[in-house]
């Protein structure tokens, strides 16, 4: 297994701690990072990898682009673990470097974004991945894991494969795998906790414990869980459990008074349990890049859309983000009296 050969594409938080996981475990995998500083930075002084109670400085080999690989490396699997607007062009740049009778890729985007990667390359070449923890990058080639969690992973159609079983064996080591035949079902509980704490975290511009200590911004993320939660239900989606019970946060509209005190309580419990994590929306402002906000709320207003389900929180989000990257709005908790000011 420790043959396997792995690419990594994305080396910010997330894939920083996968692949600095990976490379303590005594796989090789080689990084490919899309920002020149980030590879001159692991290849001159290592990656380093902050954990709860551990910190570790480690060799790998970073390039780069695709483009500076050998032309004739191949790989058994890529983990494409960049911004969802980029990932199609990067599973299409990337075929020429699997395996040609099975090499695959493995998706793990905020949002949903395997339909449009399966038309470029193919369903016979997707796995679909799900982070169920949040990453920090501090700086070039130093990240660190901001809580814990698993990660999810799924054959499009359901199968329980055996390379999804060889996928499993080697991500174990970075933190607990599901393998599941509903990965649909798990991407929708993870989007609608994107759609709340990623995109909240974003139009604040604060972490996830301070900004969930407001009534305000508790409020908000309720009612966008609950919009997100209609929209998949409504799209015969079978919710699965990935963090939490996908229907323990869900509050219905005509809750009474004991329903909408517990519900608040959880989200209070899970800004103080959670408090040091820092939306990915958030970090992309900060470095002046857009979100994905068209793959996260936005998509779920489009597939309300089709469903036939009222989403104005979601609408007027995706609006107030927008305005953000263009400049037009600042990042900030005052934003969140706007968002309210739309009847939920």
């Amino acid at each position: 297994m420790k043959s396997t050969r792995i690419l990594i594409e994305g080396i910010g938080g997330v894939g920083g701690v996968i692949a600095g996981k990976l490379i303590q475990a005594g796989y090789n995998p080689i990084l490919v990072t899309g920002n020149p500083e980030i590879s001159e930075a692991i290849n001159r002084s290592g990656l380093t990898v902050i954990e709860p109670r551990r910190k570790a400085t480690l060799p790998a080999r970073a390039f780069s682009s695709l483009s500076e690989l050998p032309t004739d490396a191949r790989f058994d699997m890529a983990l494409l673990i960049m911004k969802a607007h980029s990932v199609v062009q990067a599973a299409k740049d990337t075929m020429p470097f699997l395996k040609p009778e099975d090499g695959f890729v493995t998706t793990f985007q905020n949002g949903i974004i395997e339909d449009s990667v399966a038309a470029a390359i193919g369903r016979e070449r997707v796995i679909a991945g799900i982070v169920g923890w949040g990453a920090t990058m501090h700086g070039p080639g130093i990240v660190e894991r901001t809580g814990p969690g698993t990660l999810h992973i799924g054959e499009l159609d359901g199968a329980m494969s055996e390379r999804l079983e060889r996928l499993a064996e080697i991500l174990k080591v970075v933190t607990p795998v599901v393998s599941t035949d509903n990965i649909r079902g798990a991407q929708w509980c993870k989007l609608a906790i994107n759609c709340t704490i990623t995109t909240i975290g974003a139009l604040t511009g604060e972490s996830l414990g301070r900004m969930l200590e407001d009534a305000r911004v508790r409020r908000a993320f309720l009612g966008i869980y609950r919009e997100v939660a209609d929209t998949a239900l409504a799209l015969g989606m079978r919710l699965e459990r990935v963090a939490v019970n996908p229907m323990m946060l869900y509050l219905p509209q005509d809750a009474g008074y004991l329903t909408r005190f517990l519900k608040d309580l959880l989200v209070r419990i899970a800004g103080r349990k959670h408090g040091k994590l820092k939306s990915s929306s958030l970090q992309s402002l900060e470095r002046g890049r857009k979100t994905e906000i068209d793959f996260l709320n936005g998509y779920v207003v489009e597939q309300a859309r089709k469903a036939g389900v009222p989403t104005p929180l979601n609408q007027t989000i995706t609006r107030m983000i927008k305005e953000i990257e263009e400049g037009k709005r600042k990042l900030s908790p005052a934003n969140m009296e706007e968002l309210l000011a739309v009847s939920i």
